[in-house]
């Protein structure tokens, strides 16, 4: 009977580790990640050489609880192609914020949408223009002294279709506004518009942004990246035409822990 005993003790002790795991994560785990700090990987270049292939940040969700986005700052928001909700939405139930319970598995799923991370170029009331890779804000030419050109070519025409509601559109064809085209290189000029930011990365060449997929809504930013803690990966390209060359990948100790502005 005691050897029993022992085991339903045991037992019990498990299950009450397992309901304390879970609580822990609502309460402590789960509103610090929604709420404070958040964790991504980024995974594309239009960011290099400020931010690269396989840095690992953490990102100040309060930044801009209280203040607005000033030009020149890098701020994070969530992709706009990815679906608000978990896909198909009728195996989840919504509990609370990003949290879900999956109906197939019977355990809790949490979905937000994927980060992007580029620099606030324009505000609202500005008239951004791109003249052969030069970006101009009210007619005057504007650098931030970090941008990153990797196409030699240059003056790349490609039609790119661009809306003013931030919403993503096959890149290959297209006009703004019914009577103008848009180009990577040559663009604009367009007007941003209140409650909204024109964003760009700083590799200029290998960014989707603004240029393709339109303004930034406010109320879609979710903070700043505060510092890199962890970065794998390969050196950035300085031309294109070795963009899908294999390069060896390594541990970049010069950028754990640093601080991002």
């Amino acid at each position: 009977m005691a050897k029993k005993k022992k085991k339903i003790i045991r037992r019990r002790g498990q299950i009450q580790g397992y309901i304390e795991a879970i609580l822990f994560a609502f309460v402590v785990a789960f509103p610090i990640k929604a709420y404070i700090f958040q964790n991504f990987m980024i995974p594309s270049s239009s960011m290099e050489s400020t931010l690269l292939i396989g840095d690992y940040l953490v990102g100040n969700r309060l930044k801009y609880f209280f203040t607005e986005p000033k030009r020149g700052d890098i701020v994070m928001f969530y992709n706009p192609e990815d679906p608000e909700y978990p896909q198909p939405p009728e195996d989840y139930l919504r509990l609370l914020g990003p949290i879900y319970w999956d109906k197939g598995k019977n355990f809790f799923k949490w979905h937000q949408k994927l980060y992007f991370v580029k620099r606030v170029i324009g505000l609202p009331g500005d008239k951004i223009e791109v003249k052969d890779k030069h970006v101009f804000i009210n007619d005057e030419e504007y650098k931030c002294g970090l941008e990153q050109y990797v196409d030699p070519g240059g003056n790349e025409n490609r039609q790119i279709r661009w809306n003013n509601h931030g919403k993503v559109n096959d890149i290959n064809y297209g006009e703004y506004d019914g009577k103008m085209r848009a180009y990577r290189d040559n663009f604009g000029p367009v007007t941003v518009p209140e409650g909204n930011y024109f964003v760009m990365g700083d590799n200029r060449d290998l960014s989707s942004d603004s240029r393709y997929w339109g303004f930034l809504e406010r109320e879609a930013i979710t903070g700043s990246p505060l510092l890199i803690f962890f970065s794998y990966g390969q050196d950035p390209i300085k031309n294109i035409r070795y963009y899908n060359q294999p390069r060896p990948k390594e541990i970049r100790w010069g950028r754990f822990f640093k601080i991002l502005d």
